[in-house]
């Protein structure tokens, strides 16, 4: 009997977690066409679906052409995630100039992600410019992100 409920168990499992990536697949697939139709917002969510392996596998390469797709367009998380990417070099060479344009533009717009970021890559060049990277800090922390505050710490620190 034990045996039989175990079994049972795992059967339900087995179903739901097929019924849950079935779900996922067909949210992809949603989501791609209002992509390819021109939607900023799923072009982006596309990008973070290929980033993550969400409905679909994970293809560093598809995420970062449908974050650039968003990006070029002005759309500030997806140039964040583009200057990201050029950062780490995922889906796309590393090119910190190519990530320190895109992170700027992010920033410019506001996005306290890219902001951060962009203060920290400001500080860790070979050539640190410590008062952008301050700057850029503190604009992060002022919009609520809060690594920004042991970031600053850090560059002051760095910069005595």
């Amino acid at each position: 009997m034990k045996i039989l409920f175990k079994a049972l168990i795992a059967i339900a499992i087995a179903l739901l977690t097929a019924t849950a990536f079935a779900d996922r697949e067909a949210v992809f697939e949603r989501k791609l066409a209002q992509a390819e139709a021109g939607s900023l917002e799923a072009q982006y969510d596309v990008g973070y679906r290929y980033e993550k392996g969400r409905g679909v596998d994970e293809d560093p390469e598809q995420a970062f052409k449908w974050y650039l797709k968003a990006a070029d367009q002005g759309l500030d998380t997806a140039q964040y995630k583009v200057g990201i990417c050029y950062l780490e070099g995922s889906g796309v060479d590393p090119n910190p100039e190519q990530a320190k344009t895109w992170l700027q533009k992010a920033a410019d717009q506001g996005y306290p992600p890219a902001q951060y970021h962009l203060g920290k890559l400001y500080a860790n060049t070979r050539t640190p410019n410590y008062d952008q990277a301050l700057a850029w800090l503190e604009k992060a922390k002022q919009n609520g992100y809060e690594p920004a505050t042991r970031e600053i710490i850090r560059v002051k620190r760095q910069a005595d």
